[in-house]
């Protein structure tokens, strides 16, 4: 797509009208398999971007996201707010000029580049506090934000693994470059990391069975562990079709939790306040499956499944939960025989065509 003028994406694009052909997707177990790989290799690829493209005197930052790349922003936006960085988490649907503010940075994820809410919001923000995560260049949000943190093209399915988890890690590393600095070795080593979380097939069976059993979950989470639960629910959604919702923790401790019953499956990722809901979850009969870096004390005989990420931050706990969510469709397909990649629905007005 070739930019005609400055703001020309507002009057001149049109919208695909179906599933864009290029670029050819992986299949989910070959996208699935390559991330120990693509995430080492962005480690050591974005600090330096890093220190090209974004500025650490940021105080205020606007995002705007959609779909997968809206729960990765989760990873962002609890590394800035816990560490005092205003961050304002948006669609980008209803976004317009009157609302743009000094001092503030809009930036825009998408992995695609191409998802037409993200075009439109970017290109009523001022070119010079436009920034960009995005994994394929050339492409609409490339073109409209020069400063820009690229993926690297990783190749992804059609129902996202690699590009959710590179995004998410990107924006990790984005939060702690904006904070006071990027722990570099750490991140270089996560991804040799991956492939014991990758080994946890008991335990991603074990919930895949519960889930096809009850036909529905809940995913719960709070901080950087919403990214997990809102990228799992989608996730479930898009690969095995099957009802699945996310929530903050305070919220789901308010009311939402009154649902459960004994057959009801929720996953929660523990991100340091979900014992006490796990516990009364579990105690009332509900299938709880929660995932944490340590485990927590349980006297009930509800049941209970933990899965222990050892040593792992909320936001290296974030990427990993989401890593074993895969490993749960991966383990649900083998049973049912469906294939993730198969389509439900044609995409229509959701990505960016060309330029009249």
């Amino acid at each position: 797509m070739t930019i005609l003028s400055k703001g020309s994406y507002l009057t001149n694009m049109v919208t695909a009208t179906g599933n864009h052909p290029s670029p050819p997707w992986n299949s989910f177990d070959q996208a699935f398999s390559s991330q120990p790989e693509a995430l080492t290799r962005l480690a050591a690829t974005l600090p330096d971007l890093l220190r090209r493209h974004a500025g650490t005197d940021t105080r205020r930052l606007v995002v705007f996201a959609i779909g997968a790349s809206h729960a990765a922003a989760h990873v962002l936006t609890a590394g800035l707010t816990a560490r005092g960085v205003s961050c304002e988490l948006l669609t980008g649907a209803d976004f317009t000029a009157a609302q743009v503010r000094p001092g503030t940075t809009y930036l825009g994820i998408s992995q695609s580049g191409r998802s037409v809410e993200i075009v439109r919001a970017l290109s009523a923000a001022p070119a010079e506090s436009r920034m960009s995560v995005v994994n394929r260049t050339p492409s609409p949000v490339a073109d409209l934000t020069p400063r820009q943190l690229w993926l690297g093209d990783v190749a992804d399915s059609r129902v996202s693994t690699v590009g959710y988890t590179a995004t998410a890690l990107a924006l990790a590393l984005l939060a702690e470059h904006l904070t006071g600095g990027v722990d570099e070795e750490r991140w270089r080593a996560f991804g040799e990391r991956l492939p014991a979380v990758m080994r946890l097939r008991e335990a991603a069976g074990r919930l895949a069975a519960d889930l096809l059993g009850a036909g529905h979950i809940d995913l719960v989470s709070s901080r950087a562990g919403m990214a997990a639960a809102e990228g799992g629910s989608l996730l479930f959604r898009e690969g095995l079709g099957v009802p699945a919702s996310a929530f903050d923790t305070r919220s789901y401790l308010h009311g939402f939790m009154d649902s459960a019953r004994p057959g009801t499956v929720h996953l929660i990722v523990n991100c340091g306040t979900e014992a006490l809901l796990a516990r009364q979850l579990a105690d009332h009969g509900a299938t709880v499956h929660l995932i944490g870096a340590e485990p927590i004390e349980y006297g009930g005989t509800g049941p209970l499944h933990q899965i222990h990420l050892p040593g792992m931050t909320e936001a290296e706990l974030s990427v990993a939960a989401s890593v074993i969510c895969q490993m749960v469709v991966q383990e649900a397909c083998a049973t049912t025989g469906r294939r993730p990649e198969d389509p439900v629905f044609t995409r229509i007005d959701t990505k960016v065509g060309a330029a009249a």
